[in-house]
């Protein structure tokens, strides 16, 4: 993980007296002012304001911490700042200084925890692949050029980091050294000038192994889905909605004669539709498989009436969510 700065700034505490002050401000080497600026935050019923005195100006008792975020990045700061907003944290900023009342710290340090984990993912994210770290190795020779390219695509829009493999044995491409492909023989990703070779892997952390997989998944399964038939989402909904009608009145009579025949129309139009926009590729492809064993059913004569019901109930259960 990328080294980040200590999870809570340094902080100091604002008494009433003016040598611990004085003390304060010799440690932290931020200046404390007499009194924090107006608070932010819903002045009607922010979180913490009845320690911090009815008016939130500190009056009321205890004292005030001082988080100094100079490190910080100005986008991290307002981050921070719309955290304490929505929160109704009362709070004021001194320049780089975030000044809090003291019985607010447990819950201003879990918001700084979340702005700085943020961060640190969003480095993560957006730093290169290292020679040194842990790597993963999806096989991609035998995909078309296309297809490769799609892929290489949506890895960039998820913000993936990734490595094209074009080095090592093409009767076993996964054997290379990825800590020392040699010249020319990796194409890092956003390289323009890179070609890759007739073997191919794609290497990924072992971190983002996971979420490559389920981008693949979904890029191969609407990659079988070509010759489909292609529907609006208003096309959708009324399919999703006619077949959930007749898995609703097979669930209560699986020889109800209008189940039967709309399972039959739209099950049977289901098992050929595009993924929709909106769905993944494989959760659709998963619909459709229900979809096709429940007509399996309906079309046998001899299936059981009560494996019938279940099966309609589970799927309506399964279209109630969807439409």
């Amino acid at each position: 993980m990328v080294a980040m700065p200590a999870a809570f700034r340094p902080r100091f505490r604002r008494g009433g007296a003016d040598a611990d002050r004085d003390e304060q401000e010799e440690q932290s080497g931020v200046e404390v002012a007499d009194e924090p600026a107006d608070a932010g935050g819903d002045p009607g019923d922010p979180v913490g304001a009845d320690a911090a005195g009815d008016d939130g100006d500190g009056d009321g008792g205890g004292e005030w911490l001082a988080y100094d975020f100079h490190e910080w990045s100005l986008e991290s700061r307002v981050m921070l700042e719309q955290l304490l907003t929505v929160d109704q944290v009362v709070h004021s900023w001194q320049g780089t200084t975030l000044m809090v009342h003291e019985s607010l710290e447990e819950a201003v340090d879990a918001l700084v925890e979340e702005v700085e984990e943020t961060e640190e993912a969003k480095e993560a994210i957006a730093r290169p692949i290292g020679p040194d770290e842990a790597l993963t190795a999806f096989e991609l020779a035998d995909w078309p050029e296309a297809l490769r390219a799609e892929l290489m695509e949506r890895l960039v829009q998820a913000r993936v980091p990734h490595i094209l493999d074009t080095e090592g044995d093409p009767e076993d491409p996964g054997e290379g050294d990825p800590e020392d492909p040699g010249e020319g023989d990796i194409d890092r990703a956003g390289d323009p000038e890179a070609e890759p070779g007739p073997v191919c892997d794609l290497l990924v952390r072992e971190a983002d192994e996971e979420r490559v997989e389920v981008v693949i998944d979904d890029l191969l399964a609407r990659e079988e889905e070509a010759d489909f038939e292609e529907m609006d989402g208003l096309e959708v909904n009324s399919l999703l909605s006619d077949l959930f009608m007749a898995c609703d009145r097979l669930r209560r009579d699986p020889r109800d004669f209008d189940g039967l025949r709309g399972v039959m129309a739209h099950a049977r139009r289901v098992a050929r539709v595009r993924t929709p926009f909106g769905f993944a590729a494989p959760n659709w492809r998963n619909l459709r498989a229900a979809a096709g064993e429940l007509l399996a059913l309906v079309e046998d004569e001899d299936s059981d009436e009560d494996n019938l019901r279940e099966l309609a109930h589970r799927m309506s259960d399964t279209l109630r969510m969807l439409i």
